[in-house]
């Protein structure tokens, strides 16, 4: 009895001091004990989980082993176990262990936690979830089980959730920069950004070298349009870190959205270097050396980011495939892989949802663009034109409230006008809710400040992609895409996701109240020879392509004194294309290069070209719709994908299908001979201005009756609990 109580105090001993953090004195007092009493169980048992924690799992495995040998029924040493197990990577002998602690003591908290640490190691996060639920129902003071029930929430995409967690952990622990910094992350996935900024301040508070959180801090601030401030945050951080991959993503973000491109690129490659097999980022630095006309190893890059996104990897955001790729089957690819890792919200199911009728049908127009934007100066007509005895509109504004002519029009167009800019994405769906809005339009898809997640968190019974994003948003929770039997033909429905309504003429809308400017331009004001034939592009530097360019390039060849006239969208990309017509023997002041002006003035400015000749795959969509309101034919080459079919919707509504070619050799031998026969040109172009006049492309009250007809159809089919459906809307002719 006396050596028994002697090794009970030394065990006492031992233990207060691997409580006080002395583990060699600690270790000392149990080894002397087991060299007294080698069956001591207690010791073994303490002195294996000291060993681990002293990094020596190989030690402390047998100790553990042997006292569970000695007291079988003892829940503590499955425990300590399943720890060792885990620090050596035996993830499942040590849930083994951890659930054998749990069926020995089911009032023991620790193993739970245990056991959903390794469940969420495994990416098993609903089991953890269980389990860290389990523990906290034995302990709600387990801080720890709190915590990491909050992180598996967030990895869950449950952010809500997460943030009520994160709360309540820091209630307990004010100073838990990981709470702090975590709840930050979740407040931008659902974009409560002014309180994911106070997060992240108040980490930096708490640790003034949280390089991550000064990263996030300025990420906050770039979606709070505040761009040169978060550039300070990104450069500070990459200062500190060079290798800081996530600063350097970020600063070329915001150096794009600048339009500052070639120090974007420069960004993106860093970032590619850091972390060559980060999602998207390979096509967006790929669609950014586009936007500067930069074309060196473009074939190359470009296979490699196919090969990726058919391989099952996130290459690229869906937009920039667009312009590289004619290939509807890709797109789609794209499209749903963006879906799978940036749409940070799990969807809701709809359709059990009712749809109400008997009223007026509530279409809600959801867009970052109701200012000067083409797309808002596009879709002003359509939301005057709709007839409001029949449907009730909102506007759901997503971008800056930038009060300009075409803000003031909208806002006096829609009956009820939103500014959801500053709201997050679920109380803008919440809010839709509340509005009984019928029909959802989503008009960014993913184009600019597009928030698909929105739409993934529900907004209407019915929820349709419409014009701003040509292709497939790959998304479950999208129900419709509005197009035509042009853009596209029913054999290629299998590369969308959503239901196709075809509606008659051209799926395009256009305002027909635009002014064109009576002013006649003089060539020499233009920057435009007195003489010879100019060929006129106006699209977007990205969309212009090697194989076309040189097409272009030979043309010029061709056509004695002809020009290109292009857009001076940046300096590099201008100076790019003039070297690129050097290489291929052409003197680069035939390239003639002007910026925006005034819309009216434009359409003036457009009337001094002979031809528009148009880009591959990416079409002109807006510019052709201009070039042809200005009254200049427009030739373009058709192909698979929805946006190298659009500028052909367009002539075929205009009545020109002979300026729709479909090879790179027709197109090149159209334009020569339009270039060679003035008169035949001419007589194009008399043709174009009587169907501008009289055809149905510019007839927006028409387009307005057949856009409604399918929403009326989709609303119908809601109302009598049908499933989405294709389907086409008939012609009408109304008064």
């Amino acid at each position: 009895m006396k050596v028994a109580n002697l090794a009970m105090l030394s065990v006492g001993e031992a233990l207060r001091l691997h409580q006080g953090g002395n583990l060699p004195g600690a270790r000392l007092l149990y080894e002397n004990i087991l060299a007294q009493q080698p069956l001591h169980f207690d010791a073994l048992h303490l002195l294996g989980v000291l060993l681990n924690q002293q990094g020596l799992p190989a030690l402390a495995a047998p100790l553990i082993q042997q006292a569970i040998s000695l007291r079988p029924g003892t829940a503590s040493f499955y425990n300590s176990l399943g720890l060792v197990q885990q620090s050596v990577g035996e993830l499942f002998a040590s849930a083994v262990s951890f659930r054998q602690a749990v069926a020995l003591d089911r009032k023991f908290a620790e193993p739970q936690l245990n056991l959903g640490n390794v469940l969420a190691i495994q990416e098993q996060f609903d089991a953890a979830l269980h389990c860290y639920e389990q523990a906290l129902a034995l302990q709600p003071t387990l801080l720890q089980a709190r915590y990491n029930l909050a992180t598996v929430l967030l990895k869950l995409r449950l952010h809500e959730e997460a943030i009520c967690e994160f709360c309540e952990v820091l209630v307990a622990d004010p100073l838990s920069v990981d709470a702090h910094y975590n709840r930050g992350l979740a407040r931008v996935a659902i974009r409560e950004l002014p309180a994911a900024f106070a997060d992240f301040e108040q980490v930096l508070a708490l640790d003034p070298s949280h390089l991550d959180a000064l990263n996030n801090r300025g990420l906050v601030l770039s979606e709070l349009g505040l761009p040169d401030e978060a550039m300070v945050c990104f450069t500070t951080v990459i200062e500190a870190l060079p290798s800081h991959f996530e600063a350097h993503n970020n600063l070329g973000d915001v150096l794009r959205d600048k339009q500052q491109m070639d120090g974007a690129l420069a960004s993106y490659r860093v970032a590619l270097r850091l972390r060559p097999e980060h999602p998207l980022l390979a096509g967006t630095t790929l669609h950014t050396q586009t936007r500067l006309c930069d074309w060196q190893a473009l074939p190359e890059r470009l296979s490699a980011v196919c090969s990726d996104l058919r391989n099952g990897k996130a290459s690229s955001q869906p937009f920039c495939l667009l312009s590289m790729l004619d290939t509807p089957d890709v797109h789609r690819m794209g499209a749903e892989s963006f879906v799978h890792i940036k749409v940070l919200v799990q969807h809701i199911r709809r359709d059990q949802w009712a749809s109400a009728s008997g009223r007026r049908i509530r279409i809600g127009y959801y867009s970052s663009d109701y200012s000067d934007h083409v797309m808002g100066q596009q879709m002003a007509r359509l939301y005057e034109s709709h007839d409001t005895e029949r449907f009730e509109l909102f506007a759901f504004s997503l971008g800056p409230d930038v009060r300009d002519s075409t803000r003031t029009r909208l806002l006096a167009a829609f009956e009820n006008f939103i500014d959801a800019s500053a709201m997050s994405d679920r109380s803008v769906s919440v809010l839709s809710r509340e509005l009984a809005i019928d029909i959802a339009v989503d008009l960014n898809g993913y184009t600019s400040k597009a928030r698909p997640a929105i739409f993934a968190l529900g907004c209407a019974p019915v929820q349709v992609a419409y014009l701003g994003y040509p292709g497939t948003t790959g998304a479950p929770y999208m129900d419709y895409l509005i197009a035509d039997r042009v853009v596209i033909p029913e054999q290629s429905r299998q590369h969308y996701s959503e239901q196709v309504v075809y509606l008659p003429g051209s799926f395009m809308v256009n305002d027909n109240t635009r002014v064109r400017s009576e002013r006649v331009f003089t060539r020499a004001e233009l920057g435009l020879p007195e003489q010879g034939f100019v060929f006129r592009c106006y699209n977007n530097s990205y969309k212009i392509l090697p194989e076309v360019f040189d097409c272009w390039m030979r043309l010029l060849q061709q056509v004695p004194g002809s020009v290109l006239w292009l857009l001076d969208e940046n300096p590099t990309a201008t100076g790019n294309l003039k070297r690129e017509a050097q290489q291929r023997g052409i003197d680069s002041g035939r390239l003639v290069f002007s910026g925006r002006i005034e819309m009216s003035e434009h359409f003036a400015r457009n009337r001094v070209a002979d031809l528009f000749l148009d880009t591959f795959p990416y079409t002109a969509h807006s510019t052709a719709c201009d070039a042809l309101w200005s009254g200049l034919p427009v030739l373009t080459r058709m192909g698979e994908s929805f946006a190298s079919r659009v500028a052909g919707s367009l002539l075929t509504a205009m009545g020109l299908p002979e300026l729709i070619t479909h090879s790179l050799a027709e197109y090149e031998a159209r334009a020569l001979h339009l270039a060679q026969h003035p008169q035949e040109l001419a007589a194009l172009r008399e043709r174009l201005l009587h169907n501008r006049d009289t055809g149905p492309l510019f007839n927006t009250q028409a387009f307005a009756r057949h856009i409604e007809a399918a929403y009326t159809l989709m609303h119908q089919r809601r109302v009598d609990g049908l499933p989405p459906s294709h389907f086409s809307v008939p012609h009408s002719h109304p008064g």
